[in-house]
């Protein structure tokens, strides 16, 4: 049986193509007013500036793994944009009043940003008043797909691995901190 000599060529450029559509989504930049939006799961007002962008990227999108890596954004919602923001995300299912549950403010240390390692800014989380934002990605991933991919009858703060996001919005001075970690 004689196979066509451009059937061979054509899976190795199928191949190719998807490898680099992997690498570009992964070495370029996502806007961070665009990733703050959906980092945090609520629309940003027009006006909310930059303070802070530390940003490793997502890693390769590829399931189960290759995937490390850390956001770290301060937006600064504009002053006059706060009260509205406010009833945003007090509106969003996300979002919850601030303190803390028992189980991330007991283990504020896990949820800090210096957990990963050079970078030096905190989350003001006992100073400030307004809302917070916790998602486990490993009990997310396992929602969606329907069942359980990921181990989840540990705590987040004692797996092997750390997957989630979290965001702190105080309505004392604008600043909404967003942090997502993927180890």
């Amino acid at each position: 049986m004689k196979i066509n000599i451009w059937f061979p060529i054509i899976i190795v450029l199928l191949i190719l193509a998807c490898i680099a559509s992997c690498c570009v989504s992964a070495l370029i930049p996502e806007n961070p007013i665009k990733l703050g939006s959906s980092m945090s799961r609520v629309e940003l007002p027009k006006g909310t500036t930059i303070v802070t962008d530390n940003d490793t990227g997502p890693g390769l999108p590829i399931p189960g793994g290759a995937s490390d890596g850390f956001t770290f954004l301060v937006l600064q919602i504009p002053p006059e944009k706060i009260v509205e923001f406010t009833t945003t995300l007090k509106e969003s299912s996300f979002w919850k009043p601030l303190p803390l549950p028992a189980e991330l403010a007991e283990h504020e240390r896990a949820i800090q940003p210096s957990i990963a390692g050079g970078i030096e800014e905190t989350i003001p989380i006992a100073t400030s008043t307004g809302y917070y934002l916790f998602i486990d990605k490993q009990e997310e991933y396992n929602k969606r797909s329907g069942k359980q991919v990921y181990p989840i009858e540990t705590p987040f703060y004692e797996r092997r691995s750390f997957n989630f996001t979290f965001g702190l919005f105080n309505d004392k001075d604008g600043k909404l901190y967003l942090w997502r970690l993927d180890t």
